[in-house]
């Protein structure tokens, strides 16, 4: 069994926790409830995987020959998502890192961290 995408995922999910961490801590707006829920979702990212695998290597013994990689599909979809989430939170920790980000990646497509500011995330508790 190839856990390489297991691995990878775990690798990419860990940054983007720690990257998250240090964008709510830059920006007094640890809380510990959003934190959570975050890493309830991310132990999903890693239970879908591992059912991706368990559908991999399960399926032949029912009889259904498939060659497609589930684990890996899945696992390149988290890996695209957590990356998205990543250069959105370093952005947030340093938006000086949105000027050198844009010279690789087209600058309206970099996320805005106002659009969290919408939805109530990451918000700024000012007394």
């Amino acid at each position: 069994m190839n856990v390489t995408p297991l691995l990878v995922s775990v690798a990419f999910i860990v940054f983007d926790v720690l990257t998250g961490w240090l964008k709510a801590a830059i920006t007094a707006t640890l809380n510990s409830s959003i934190m959570r829920t975050g890493l309830l979702r991310k132990l999903g990212e890693i239970l879908s995987i591992l059912f991706g695998y368990v559908c991999q290597y399960s399926l032949p013994y029912l009889g259904l020959e498939v060659k497609f990689p589930f684990a890996g599909a899945i696992a390149t979809y988290i890996v695209l998502m957590e990356t998205a989430s990543i250069i959105e939170n370093l952005c947030a920790i340093n938006p000086n890192m949105r000027e050198a980000l844009s010279k690789v990646f087209d600058d309206n497509k970099l996320p805005v961290v106002k659009n969290e500011e919408a939805e109530g995330k990451h918000v700024r508790k000012d007394s």
